[in-house]
């Protein structure tokens, strides 16, 4: 009796705060942790929609996957669209971000204006594409034939869908990167470029052999969260593309609500999961080890 009465007076002193985790809990498992179990169990099933009886097929929809030739090509398309996005994103956000250091009238403007895309919704950016690049009277066009006068171009082909997807990506989304780099540079003391410039290092120098290895963190965390945001690209792809250039959720949704094929789409959000899993360890691999966690 004398240890229990500690014990109860502690165990209502943690309720509180039990209590403050419970709705994130709750939140955690109906909308995380059941759709992931509830997908993985889907995909081991002909899985079809009002169905009673579900036929159970285990590995076959992850082996129809290997043989699927619109699933490589999507797959490919999406590798191609984030590779590329990735690179163009963490440079320009990255040059971007070492100019704006330094201190220039109408610095927090420009800031401002870099950043006021990532607000936009993905249906305006289609929307702001298609004015831009559309081969009848798109800007695109205007700027080529009515200042440039010279031939109309078609911009817009099944060649160059990705590409297009890509820049308006960037334009849409390098914002975010911006701002994190901003960040990651006024965490560098200011002491340490004033030693270099007293060695004689000049700004490319300093930009090589100080700016980014300390900024290696805050890379590695760009790319990583530009790899596993863009690998899950949907809208501008549903939007403006065509079948070549579908990406993989892409093809997953209409294998779902098109096909009606639940089972196998979600056979094939388990694969992409998996290979963002796996690409997200290897870019750790390759810059984790510059810096300690």
């Amino acid at each position: 009796m004398i240890v229990a009465g500690p014990r109860r007076t502690s165990s209502r002193r943690q309720l509180s705060n039990y209590l403050f985790v419970l709705p994130q809990l709750i939140f955690f498992v109906v909308f995380l942790a059941w759709p992931v179990v509830r997908g993985l169990q889907i995909s081991l099933y002909d899985w079809r929609i009002m169905a009673v009886d579900q036929r159970f097929v285990g590995m076959a929809n992850y082996l129809a996957i290997l043989s699927d030739d619109t699933w490589w090509l999507a797959l490919r398309t999406s590798f191609t669209f984030t590779a590329l996005v990735m690179t163009l994103n963490t440079v320009l956000a990255l040059l971007l971000a070492v100019t704006m250091k330094r201190d220039f009238a109408g610095r927090n403007f420009f800031r401002t204006v870099f950043y006021l895309p990532a607000v936009l919704s993905v249906t305006v950016v289609g929307v702001v594409a298609i004015s831009v690049w559309d081969p009848r009277g798109g800007l695109m066009n205007y700027l080529t034939v009515e200042v440039l006068r010279a031939p109309s171009i078609q911009w817009w082909t099944p060649g160059s869908e990705v590409f297009i997807l890509v820049l308006t990506t960037v334009w849409w989304t390098f914002g975010f990167p911006l701002l994190v780099f901003i960040a990651g540079l006024r965490a560098i003391p200011q002491s340490v470029y004033e030693a270099a410039v007293m060695d004689g290092a000049s700004g490319w120098q300093s930009l090589i052999r100080i700016t980014l290895p300390l900024l290696t963190p805050t890379i590695l965390f760009v790319l990583a969260t530009q790899f596993i945001t863009h690998m899950q690209m949907f809208g501008q792809a549903y939007q403006l593309g065509s079948d070549q250039s579908q990406t993989v959720f892409v093809y997953m949704f209409t294998t779902t609500w098109k096909f009606f094929r639940f089972g196998y789409a979600s056979a094939m959000g388990v694969v992409l999961t998996l290979i963002i899993i796996v690409g997200a360890r290897v870019l750790f691999a390759l810059l984790g080890k510059r810096f300690e966690y």
